[in-house]
């Protein structure tokens, strides 16, 4: 897909009406929009705030019903769902691990129908007996005691609610079944409790909502054996979704398949299901409504724990999802932006990194290379780093200090210092952390690029000023040679810088740990705080582990083993890191760091079957929510990096202006421009192709030496210049 299309995809969607620029105008009517519970909902008014939700509840016949909630563990996982979002497949365990389990799949067919096929299986060596039901309710709007127009026809029924236009229908093919009404908030709070009213149809709880479901029962499964059951899900007219239920009543149904999943090199199989789950993760993590700016909006949230706006969280998701969908991982970018005519100068909650900008190259790139879209999106991005590296954050010493607007500086809630200057305010707003200084000088030269594709040379000018002023505020202030640290820099009421934050009670530097490394991302270390810096990543025991880079050295007198992030693995600074490895010319380091995730993620999803936050270094095992998909995304680019033929892989300091690949994947023509503060640097190049042949790389036509850590990868350097690289990768006839 073309940028251009790219664009228009995000300006003329052919779905629903016109609503906040800040919605993900490419989703269509029905999605996994729910906040409570897996399924799928409908929504007929975009700019109304209500939807109508249907969710699938499992169970055990007269002895219990599994309620889909996604608030917490509820032996539910996103399985499959297809890259265009119109298959989604979630696994219902009725019996841990895969004994007795329902994978529901939600075909949507068009607006107004979606086709549920419930594929039942027992593993066991008994006979099972299960029941399944399809619970519908209105979300949004008037709460309370009102009661929908309910018609029942034999196998359907049609609910009309107040407040929606459209009717909604539910039709099933299998005999013994009836509807039942439950008169709550909270299905989770009462459908349980009624496993045994094997007797009424009306269901009373606390009266605050309300549930239509279908029952069917029993559905007796012979030992290891399966059966599937399809429901219709319609909305529209009440004349309309009348004549659907009775054309389905008359029908055998017949589910389209879904397009299969990208191919992936020989190899990726030790890391496909991980993946698998993740790519389901992160695509059922949308939810509707979310507030922006007074409008309702679809969003791409962390985890539906969280379903709310998140800045750098969601940097990371349309990263990922540039790699399932380029033009929807552009609109999540590019949601977090805004224009002029907007009084905000970014859309703000939680940690103000922003990820956007780290993100930007491989979104476009991903997307293939179109000026317009650039032109679009630069000055949007450049607002958001406009505001967060000028005068508002900016103390004496140049070094950038975000406290006055949150409380967290990098994303890790326990971070020691930060933690300890939580309760000690009037030295926080003294302290500047590293990460704020480094990571926008990183998003300067980033944008200085992008500037320099674009041709804007006064904007060149401006941030080779910024680059030098925050370069300067961080070599001259922050290093502590003892240490091998850049330090939290403690300042005087004037903003001059004073020293570094040390560990009140052992006196050490107070920041051995990812913020006292973070200046390696802004590129600006020389060759001997390069090396400690790297001894500090690398070495095991003090930021290396078995899960990867930890958050705080394992060899700091304030390092704990069971802190949040202090004492756990997360994968979000490793991706920064990662792409810094491939700057700094080390290839091996950029592998290891995403095997070792990789490794380490699949394992956990194999066992589980969820999605976590991080690893607790203790043990190697997941923690922290269970169906995330925020700060755990990179996993995807990491697996597209190394398996997915067809894709090119750089660090920060070289943008890929343009990329053209040939059919079979077996040979790539780019353009790769670089960082002018990179010049006469090596920079790591990995791609990967179709495997089988071995291949030739040239750079302007002159011949590159290359490595081949299997069949399918190559990685490679190239010297920084002034001057766009012409890339050809050909392969070799036998």
């Amino acid at each position: 897909m073309t940028l251009q299309s790219l664009l228009l995809s995000f300006v003329c969607p052919v779905l629903l009406m016109t609503g906040s620029p800040h919605d993900i105008a490419s989703l269509g009517k029905w999605g996994p929009y729910s906040k409570e519970y897996y399924g799928i909902a409908h929504i007929d008014d975009l700019n109304s705030g209500i939807k109508v939700e249907f969710c699938l509840v499992p169970g055990q016949y007269r002895r219990n019903f599994k309620v889909p909630c996604t608030l917490y563990e509820t032996d539910v996982h996103p399985w499959v769902v297809s890259a265009d979002m119109r298959h989604i497949t979630y696994r219902h365990e009725i019996e841990w691990k895969d004994r007795v389990y329902v994978d529901a799949t939600y075909h949507i067919l068009d607006d107004g129908r979606v086709l549920l096929e419930s594929h039942a299986v027992n593993n066991t060596d008994l006979t099972q007996n299960i029941n399944l039901q399809v619970a519908v309710r209105k979300s949004g709007g008037a709460e309370g005691q009102w009661t929908p127009v309910i018609t029942e026809n034999g196998q359907s029924f049609i609910v009309e609610y107040p407040e929606v236009d459209a009717c909604y229908g539910v039709a099933w093919n299998y005999l013994w079944s009836e509807v039942r009404q439950f008169r709550c908030a909270k299905l989770e709070q009462l459908m349980p409790f009624k496993a045994h009213d094997h007797v009424f149809k009306d269901l009373k709880g606390d009266k605050k909502g309300h549930y239509t479901a279908n029952f069917l029962r029993p559905i007796t499964i012979a030992p290891q054996a399966d059966t599937t059951l399809y429901q219709l899900l319609v909305c529209g007219s009440k004349e309309y979704v009348r004549g659907e239920l009775e054309a389905f009543s008359r029908s055998e149904p017949r589910p389209s398949a879904p397009e299969e999943g990208f191919p992936f090199l020989p190899g990726g199989e030790a890391f496909a299901f991980g993946e698998k789950l993740l790519e389901a993760t992160l695509l059922t993590n949308v939810v509707y409504p979310i507030d922006a700016f007074g409008q309702p909006i679809r969003h791409f949230c962390p985890g539906k724990h969280w379903n709310s706006l998140y800045t750098w969280d969601c940097g990371f998701i349309g990263w990922a999802m540039s790699e399932i969908d380029p033009a929807r991982g552009y609109e999540i970018i590019r949601q977090y932006t805004t224009g002029p005519e907007e009084d905000a100068p970014f859309v703000h909650h939680g940690t103000p990194l922003s990820t956007q900008i780290f993100a930007i190259g491989d979104v476009w790139k991903n997307g293939g290379c179109d000026a317009q879209t650039l032109k679009e999106i630069y000055p949007r991005l450049k607002r958001f780093y406009d505001y967060m590296s000028g005068t508002d954050f900016r103390k004496a010493s140049g070094l950038l200090s975000t406290w006055n607007i949150f409380y967290n500086s990098g994303g890790w809630d326990d971070y020691c210092p930060q933690l300890w200057l939580r309760s000690h305010k009037d030295q926080r707003a003294l302290t500047a952390p590293m990460v704020s200084t480094s990571y926008y000088l990183r998003c300067a030269r980033i944008l200085r690029m992008l500037a320099g594709h674009l041709g804007l040379k006064k904007d060149i000018r401006q941030f080779d000023a910024d680059i030098a002023r925050m370069k300067k505020a961080i070599l001259d202030n922050a290093w502590d040679a003892e240490a091998g640290y850049f330090s939290y820099v403690v300042h005087d009421m004037d903003g001059k810088a004073q020293g570094p934050l040390r560990d009140p009670e052992s006196r050490a530097n107070f920041n051995m740990g990812l913020d006292g490394v973070s200046p390696l991302v802004a590129g600006i270390t020389d060759a001997a705080q390069t090396e400690r810096l790297l001894g500090h990543i690398f070495t095991q025991g003090e930021l290396w582990s078995d899960c990867g880079i930890t958050a705080v050295s394992q060899m700091s007198p304030y390092y704990r083993k069971d802190g949040y992030w202090n004492g756990t693995v997360w994968l979000p600074h490793q991706m920064l890191l990662w792409k810094t490895m491939l700057d700094l010319g080390l290839p091996d380091r950029a592998r290891q760091i995403a095997f070792t995730a990789l490794e380490n993620w699949n394992k956990e999803c194999l066992d589980s079957y969820n999605c976590y936050e991080h690893f607790v270094i203790e043990s190697g095992r997941g923690g922290g929510w269970h169906n995330f998909s925020g700060l755990s995304s990179p996993l995807l680019n990491w697996f597209c990096a190394y398996y997915r033929p067809g894709t090119l892989s750089t660090g920060f300091n070289t943008l890929v202006a343009r990329q053209d690949w040939n059919e079979d994947k077996t040979a790539l023509s780019a353009t790769l421009e670089f960082d002018k503060d990179a010049k006469g640097q090596e920079q790591a190049v990995i791609v990967c192709m179709s495997p089988g042949k071995a291949s030739s790389v040239k750079a302007d036509g002159k011949d590159v030496a290359f490595s081949m850590p299997y069949d399918g990868l190559l990685e490679f350097k190239l010297k920084a210049g002034r001057k766009p690289v012409r890339l050809e990768i050909k392969s070799l006839t036998n």
